[in-house]
């Protein structure tokens, strides 16, 4: 009923789950003085710094091949409470949908969708080997920055890997990943859509549907 996005980017998307720090001024009236100071609040990481973190910690959390499969899960959906800001993810997955439904309903559907991705690629990294991931540069847009980075394969070329970030209470969060120019944000949406509108627009479709796939 639900079909997930499984190619040769796989391993790349699951990495997923997964330089410069946006700052933006804080103007203060100083009591009894008419004069505004600005104050600049900074993320304490650059959008990089927080791409790198999430690697090295997949990386070391998800490849060994003797951890059970259910810890492996479990560690995955960890990671994307760290560095995924899920409720705008599940909102943008939503499309026009999540306006039908409650906060509430949406927090539900944002763990579905954490343990659903779990389910589809946390075992992938048990075969990850010699595979190297390189963060490049970060460019700018709006509100929010772009990082670049690189899947380096031993037995193929390169895998493109764009992250767009965005700042929340000083702290950088991922809210989609495209892998050479695709979104997977957009690809889930789609996919979603349709389960919706088979459905006569009901979203508790698709939520009954990932509690079946994930036994939650």
């Amino acid at each position: 009923m639900i079909a997930m996005l499984k190619n040769k980017f796989a391993i790349p998307a699951a990495t997923a789950v997964l330089a410069l720090a946006a700052a933006w001024p804080l103007t203060v009236n100083a009591a009894n003085n008419t004069s505004v100071e600005v104050v600049e609040i900074a993320a304490e990481q650059s959008a990089s710094e927080v791409i790198q973190a999430l690697a090295d910690q997949a990386l070391a959390d998800l490849t060994d091949q003797t951890l059970p499969d259910d810890v492996r899960r479990k560690k995955f959906v960890t990671l994307m409470d760290r560095y995924f800001e899920m409720d705008v993810v599940s909102r943008f997955v939503l499309g026009r949908y999540w306006r039908s439904i409650s906060q509430e309903e949406i927090s539900e559907f944002a763990t579905l969708l954490q343990n659903y991705l779990a389910l589809n690629y946390a075992n992938q990294f048990k075969e990850l080997n010699g595979e190297q991931f390189i963060v490049g540069n970060e460019t700018q847009n709006n509100k929010d920055t772009f990082v670049n980075s690189q899947f380096v394969r031993p037995d193929g070329p390169p895998v493109s890997i764009v992250w767009r970030m965005r700042e929340f209470d000083n702290e950088f969060k991922i809210i989609d990943v495209s892998i050479e120019g695709l979104s997977m944000g957009i690809t889930q949406r789609d996919e979603f859509t349709s389960v919706i509108q088979q459905n006569g627009d009901d979203v508790s479709a698709l939520t009954k549907a990932l509690k079946a796939k994930t036994g939650l």
